[in-house]
């Protein structure tokens, strides 16, 4: 599916350069891939764009649309890969939104889980939308943009004035009897409603979604007039109240080690989002946060690492295997920054800037 990349500047090329943007024109881009599709299977890829089809140059997502559709198949498709970080704010949670409770559930049975959906391409960038399922959200796309009533169930929340409970300290951390790892999770508080838990056993799963919302908030906070930077970093992060310690009550924020976390203070709290004294996620030198490793922890390899891992100085805990780190929540792209002409190629292109796929 594609769209013109301006169209894309509150949710893929949120962190784009403006005049890279500027320079693709109307030139479709793709901005959502069904799972188990053909396109997905030929390495095709959110935020590559289209220069041509079966050598014919494409202009704009309609033409693009119509010659696929026409195409014979095998269908040649060459793309323009720029070189940007591509925002991605969705995936696969367990949730919980259904009491007033502030704190985790006491059964991993409690929660329930669900596809979330920061913005994306067919809501507003301050909603957040679940689904029962990956698929159900790839149908809720192909019936908004074919302007047909969505078949599948969905809830819907607003961000507008919400906030997020103890940000500062990072996703707190639940164990259960019947998991093997603790499960890590976060607070929304919203305006009117109850508050929205999200979790994921995994941590880096849990990362765009978690961004994504720190995102909305942040730009929130700049729209009331109250200063902050002019981009999406850095990210809004709630101050620790008047006399609390940096890295909160444990390690991990509000831990017991029973069956569930608690929390002396069931109010929402208030929330401040200046620049925080330390980025809950960063691994860099400074005062120890909430994810920092000063000691061994109950679940720390006698060195501090996490579950038996050994730390690597200076290595980025995100990265991959390569070597290569990608930010919080986003997708590195590779090539770099050239405009499209108006021939559908790069200006001292490439070819490993624009690969072809056959479709």
């Amino acid at each position: 599916m594609f769209f013109k990349p301006q169209e894309l500047l509150d949710s893929l090329f949120l962190q784009t350069d403006r005049d890279l943007v500027q320079s693709l024109d109307e030139r479709p881009v793709v901005a959502f891939i069904v799972e188990g599709s053909s396109a997905r299977s030929a390495g095709v890829e959110l935020g590559h764009v289209l220069l041509k089809v079966n050598g014919i140059d494409v202009k704009n997502p309609k033409d693009a649309s119509r010659l696929i559709k026409e195409g014979p198949r095998p269908l040649p498709l060459l793309f323009y890969v720029p070189d940007t970080t591509v925002v991605v704010a969705e995936g696969e949670h367990m949730v919980k939104y259904d009491t007033k409770e502030t704190i985790a559930p006491a059964s991993s049975k409690d929660w329930k889980p669900k596809y979330v959906v920061v913005g994306g391409i067919i809501a507003q960038n301050w909603m957040l939308n679940m689904y029962r399922s990956k698929s159900e959200y790839d149908i809720a796309v192909i019936e908004t943009q074919a302007r047909r009533p969505v078949s599948v169930k969905v809830k819907q929340f607003s961000l507008q004035g919400a906030r997020i409970q103890n940000d500062w300290q990072g996703p707190q951390m639940v164990k259960y009897k019947n998991k093997l790892h603790p499960w890590k999770y976060f607070v929304v508080l919203p305006v009117s409603r109850n508050p929205i838990k999200i979790s994921s056993p995994n941590l880096t799963s849990l990362k765009p979604v978690h961004e994504g919302i720190r995102r909305v908030l942040a730009s929130q906070q700049r729209d009331r007039g109250a200063p902050g930077p002019n981009t999406a970093a850095p990210i809004p992060r709630q101050m620790p109240p008047p006399g609390a310690s940096p890295t909160g009550r444990g390690q991990y924020g509000e831990y017991e080690s029973s069956s569930r976390s608690v929390s002396s203070n069931s109010q929402y709290p208030h929330s401040n989002y200046g620049p925080p004294s330390k980025d809950p996620y960063s691994h860099s030198a400074g005062p120890p946060g909430p994810y920092a490793q000063p000691h061994a922890g109950p679940y720390a390899a006698p060195s501090g690492a996490p579950y038996g891992q050994q730390p690597e100085p200076n290595r980025d805990p995100y990265a991959q295997p390569n070597g290569t780190g990608y930010p919080y929540g986003q997708q590195q792209q590779q090539g770099r920054p050239n405009p499209v002409s108006d021939s559908g190629g790069v200006a001292g292109e490439r070819r490993s800037f624009h690969p072809e796929y056959r479709y």
